[in-house]
């Protein structure tokens, strides 16, 4: 009998990405299609809502060419870009283009709003990227698009609508909208009263694993599916990439090198502190704490787009990491504060900017490309020991991926700043991975979630620190860790600074 295939699709902030695995992990078929970014003012993200659902059919058609037996496929599970949402009227139509999780609109909610009460219930410091506060934004600055609003969607709710006609979401896909009690896992009444949303514009709740119900009759037909399919419901992407790493207990953490960055590990009880924000874990009885900049692989591809290659527009230069690898440790003293997207974990603040500090006649772009690297080593370092000393307990095993995984140069400079092996999973889709994990313990292929992730997780390879190396970088720590605090002051006053129009 040939083994059970999933289908597993990761919606992204820049492509649907699916893929066909068995029961091993083993992939059969993968697909992707692309999404588009709008950015109608500036630090606005948005996307047009119904593009999720079309690359997302795109990319599982793709993957399913792949497949010789269809009848062999069991389940369907969808992990996700967290914190985005669309609001749609009764009839499903977006009322307005979807808020993205990066979307820096409500920077002046986050500061009103986010007061010790609300990150208490909701397990998040304020900061631009949960959903409340662009709910907040639009309460205040679009009211009547909340009050026509039938339903307000993160994207696994979309997703599973268009699957199986739905409003139903997993705890953990809905959690990071910051709008429910993490001691009870349901919608906490006091932040939807804040927000100006009722319960029933919201999706019904269900743990993650649960089967939704099969694919509409007319999806299964298109994808060419004979049966009855179940839809698993997911988590968002950084819980999954987790999951396909197969980081399971506090012992153990994932490093998403993506447009943003994010270390993530499980605890087994709620412990609410600012050096992380917590969430709905996919494992039941356990919560994921996660640390967070929105200035990863944006801020590299940010730097080649401005003065690498144009012919490359932003792609990956082998020459640029060529030269920047054969520079010292520290870029001849020229050091970054990587805020181009403002400050999360452990500042959380929406002021905060870029600072290069250290110019020098000797520095090339090459020097300034490492130094946001290191930069971002940097801080990943300090979120790292904070999250630590907040839960009480050391990380022994760092697992990292992403598309920064794949840079030989920046997994040796996080190695080295770590200063511990850090082992890396640079191809594959592992979030997706994840998924699938989800989704063949739905179906009774594994008896835990933690047992799929284990038998599905592999590692490409494991980089080593450098002793000398570590040694330089702790030294270039101790100013590094004392920059923001020098500077905040000066960063909130040039955010406020009004010039106005002086053409």
């Amino acid at each position: 009998m040939n083994s059970p295939l999933v289908i597993a699709v990761d919606c992204s902030t820049t492509a649907a990405k699916a893929i066909v695995v068995d029961r091993t992990g083993r992939v059969v078929g993968d697909g992707a299609h692309p999404l588009a970014t709008a950015s109608p003012a500036p630090h606005w993200f948005e996307q047009n809502a119904a593009d999720w659902w079309t690359a997302t059919d795109h990319a599982v058609r793709q993957a399913l060419t792949d497949v010789d037996d269809l009848g062999s496929v069991a389940a369907i599970c969808v992990t996700h870009q967290r914190e985005s949402f669309v609001c749609l009227d009764a009839d499903g139509e977006p009322l307005r283009p979807a808020i993205l999780w990066m979307d820096g609109r409500a920077h002046a909610e986050a500061r009103r709003y986010g007061t010790e009460r609300v990150e208490l219930l909701c397990g998040k410091p304020a900061d631009i990227t949960p959903g409340l506060y662009k709910l907040l934004w639009l309460r205040d600055h679009e009211p009547e698009t909340l009050s026509r609003s039938a339903h307000i969607a993160d994207v696994h709710t979309y997703l599973v609508h268009a699957m199986t006609g739905r409003w139903t979401s997993s705890t953990a896909s809905v959690d990071p909208l910051a709008l429910l009690d993490q001691a009870t896992g349901d919608y906490a009444d006091e932040l939807l009263e804040l927000a100006g949303v009722r319960r029933d514009q919201l999706p019904d709740l269900v743990p993650t694993g649960t089967s939704l119900g099969p694919l509409r009759p007319e999806v299964a037909d298109g994808w060419g599916l004979a049966g009855s399919v179940p839809v698993i419901a997911g988590t968002g992407d950084g819980q999954t990439a987790g999951i396909g790493l197969g980081v399971t207990d506090p012992g153990s953490a994932y490093l998403v090198l993506g447009t943003a960055v994010v270390i993530g590990s499980e605890t087994t009880a709620y412990l609410p502190a600012r050096a992380y924000r917590s969430m709905i874990s996919a494992t039941p009885g356990h919560t994921t704490v996660e640390t967070f900049s929105s200035s990863g692989t944006y801020l590299s591809t940010w730097f080649r787009q401005q003065f690498g290659d144009p012919d490359l527009a932003g792609a990956p230069d082998p020459a640029l990491e060529r030269d920047a690898a054969a520079l010292p440790v520290g870029s001849e003293r020229l050091l970054t504060l990587p805020y181009w997207n403002a400050a999360q974990t452990p500042h959380w603040d929406s002021q905060a900017s870029g600072v290069t500090l250290g110019w020098q006649g000797c520095h090339t772009r090459a020097h300034f490309y490492r130094s946001l690297l290191e930069g971002i080593a940097f801080e990943l370092r300090m979120q790292l020991d904070g999250l630590e000393t907040a839960r009480g307990e050391r990380v022994e095993v760092l697992r990292a991926m992403g598309g920064g995984a794949r840079s030989a140069l920046w997994t040796q400079i996080l190695a080295d700043v770590f200063d511990r092996p850090l082992e890396v999973r640079a191809a594959g889709e592992v979030s997706a991975l994840g998924a699938a994990a989800i989704a063949l313990t739905a179906i009774g292929e594994y008896a835990s979630l933690p047992e799929a992730a284990a038998a599905l997780a592999t590692t490409d390879a494991v980089v080593e620190p450098r002793p000398w190396a570590a040694a330089a970088y702790a030294d270039l720590r101790s100013i590094y860790e004392r920059l923001y605090s020098t500077t905040r002051d000066l960063l909130h006053d040039l955010h406020d600074l009004s010039l106005g129009d002086h053409r």
